[in-house]
């Protein structure tokens, strides 16, 4: 039997062998606190701060990640502007309106690859994703892809080509995947019996950090062909492919900046993709920075849904990309619904949830966390509120969920579970 003496001896003893020398640790960033610890608000706080003192950079990744914590106010807000005076609205007097997910559907039936655009600070694009997904998937489309992807690493990255329904969806599958929109999209992809690739080019296949623009273009977009076609094509003869991308990727003939990914891709496979064009077309944050082109079909339609538009069997598009893709979808401006984007409300797989929460004296991030995942992934929405509110409005998909607030000092414990039906 061992006394507690000779146990308190043994440990004291301890104390006597010297130590290791302490390994000096490196501070985290504000993108390390995102991927280690899920934290929004540090980037989101550092970003705004650096914007309003005059950095352009910061300004321009403030509308990408401000789009993540569904501040669209800031997201397409902070860089939009009034059209240029020289800028003419097109005639649409003779112009033909179709709901945008028919057009998609009936035209998809004729390729086995769609490719969709967005512009990479409107989550609402991403919303519009999954009502694409949704109208493919009894057609046979049975892949997703995007850009954004994280494709094989020099360090071990979990790859989307591992998620399966069921699974804890992870933030570290992307970049664009921590906003909770397009995370709910790949989620109920899965659900829906999509499977997922990578194709964005590998470090390997990067050009030379000295090439000049226009090369490092074409090396990225050729890799970006042939990966698509080794990850899925090749192997998969009869895949149908839906691919999510950003601007000018979906361009199917050269033009701005050389030959993008969707042409390159065209000329390997042989199969003519339907490429859909949305980034030019969201409206603004104030209706007199509409585009001259948007506004006009606003003005014109008036939608209260995604629509394409044609005159004389040309699609309607931003001169940027005109005759570049298939056709171009444009979006009803929508009035905010409980302080919420207006289209995020108007998603009929979503239900409306408002729950009371603690006030404090700063600005919080609400967050809605699948329970089956935890803290695993991205947050399936979340609410920035200001200082002093009390009540949070979600829109959630069936499920059960827990909601926990993060601050700037860190993410306090879970406030309470609620279940969807």
């Amino acid at each position: 039997m061992v006394s507690r003496r000779s146990v308190f001896l043994a440990v004291a003893g301890l104390s006597l062998t010297p130590a290791a020398p302490g390994i000096a640790q490196e501070a985290l960033s504000n993108d390390d606190r995102l991927y280690a610890e899920g934290r929004y608000l540090p980037a989101y706080l550092d970003l705004k701060a650096r914007s309003e003192a005059g950095d352009e950079a910061a300004r321009q990744m403030l509308s990408q990640f401000a789009s993540f914590l569904g501040d669209e106010a800031t997201a397409v807000g902070v860089v939009e502007r009034p059209p240029h005076p020289s800028l003419a609205r097109p005639d649409l007097n003779d112009a033909l309106a179709r709901d945008a997910i028919e057009a998609i559907v009936e035209a998809a039936r004729n390729t086995r690859i769609v490719i969709l655009n967005e512009a990479h600070n409107v989550s609402g694009h991403r919303a519009f994703a999954a009502q694409v997904i949704r109208a493919l998937r009894p057609l046979g489309y049975d892949w997703f892809a995007a850009e954004t992807f994280t494709s094989p690493q020099p360090e071990p990255y979990v790859r989307i080509a591992s998620y399966a329904q069921g699974a804890p969806f992870l933030a570290s599958y992307g970049y664009y995947t921590h906003d909770p929109v397009f995370a709910e999209t790949v989620r109920e992809a899965a659900q829906l019996g999509y499977r997922f690739a990578d194709y964005e080019q590998r470090f390997d296949q990067r050009a030379s950090d000295d090439a000049a623009g226009e090369v490092q273009i074409a090396t990225r977009e050729e890799a970006q062909a042939d990966n698509l076609i080794a990850n899925v094509l090749a192997a998969h003869p009869e895949a149908r492919v839906f691919v999510f991308v950003g601007y000018s990727h979906a361009m199917e003939k050269p033009g701005r900046g050389g030959t993008w990914f969707a042409a390159r891709l065209k000329a390997k496979t042989g199969v003519d993709p339907l490429t859909i064009e949305q980034s030019m077309n969201w409206p603004a944050i104030m209706p007199e920075n509409d585009a001259p082109h948007v506004a006009a079909v606003l003005e014109r339609f008036a939608p209260d849904k995604s629509i394409v538009v044609s005159r004389g069997g040309v699609s309607v598009a931003s001169p940027r990309y005109a005759g570049q893709m298939d056709m171009s979808v444009f979006h009803p401006r929508r009035a905010p619904v409980a302080g919420r984007p207006g289209w995020l409300a108007a998603d009929p797989e979503r239900r409306k949830v408002a729950i009371t929460v603690p006030p404090l004296d700063e600005v919080v991030l609400i967050q809605a966390l699948r329970m089956q995942e935890g803290t695993a992934g991205p947050p399936s929405d979340h609410y920035l509120l200001p200082p002093g509110a009390t009540e949070a409005t979600f829109f959630l998909r069936p499920g059960r969920y827990v909601f926990r607030q993060e601050t700037a000092a860190g993410i306090h414990p879970a406030l309470g579970s609620i279940s969807i039906d």
